[in-house]
């Protein structure tokens, strides 16, 4: 049995969103002209879907947790990204509904370690290669903005490494800075966290 801390309880906020259906959270989306985003449980998701987001998980991101602290670890992985909490806006493109576009996972936490926060925690962001800088990670932070507002949570929270820098300028360009939780630019930490507040 895990000891780790239940952070899907703690509010009436993060309680009442974890209850929420994929219905009632697809009504925060905002229409976009060339894709189509879809609110899907993990639990909910198909063999197919989830080895999709596997895949470009595993093209993005494999050489980056290979050499950082993590370490590559498939396993622990899978488990984190599909957790019975998490959530994923799926992103598929108008002409074309059953090639994955991109993603976000995401999970509704509370937070009292430093102060009390309603969380929406973005687990991974992932855009496919051939779809990379056409705006579809901006949509997936807005959309999880609009979401987080929706649910009355106070900030959008999220680990990047410090190794990737193409995904700490995007970030920044799209308003996180660093959560005042994260690891100082002196430690020996391979990782930021990074927040939004809403």
């Amino acid at each position: 049995m895990s000891n780790e801390k239940d952070l899907s309880v703690g509010s009436k906020e993060v309680e009442k969103a974890n209850k929420a259906s994929c219905l009632k959270i697809s009504r925060s989306l905002a229409p976009h002209p060339t894709h189509v985003f879809k609110i899907v449980l993990a639990e909910s998701l198909t063999r197919s879907t989830r080895d999709s987001i596997w895949s470009m998980f595993e093209a993005n991101m494999r050489t980056l947790y290979t050499a950082s602290s993590f370490g590559w670890e498939p396993p622990k992985k899978q488990e984190e990204l599909f957790h019975r909490y998490s959530r994923f806006i799926l992103v598929y493109p108008k002409d074309d509904e059953g090639t994955l576009a991109s993603f976000a996972a995401f999970r509704f936490e509370f937070e009292d370690e430093d102060d009390d926060s309603n969380i929406l925690y973005c687990y991974d962001l992932q855009v496919s290669k051939t779809r990379q800088r056409t705006g579809l990670g901006r949509a997936l932070v807005e959309n999880l903005a609009s979401i987080a507002r929706e649910f009355k949570m106070d900030k959008i929270m999220l680990t990047v490494f410090k190794a990737n820098k193409q995904a700490l300028d995007f970030y920044d360009n799209v308003g996180f800075k660093m959560d005042p939780a994260s690891p100082d630019d002196k430690d020996d930490e391979d990782y930021k966290l990074l927040s939004k507040y809403l």
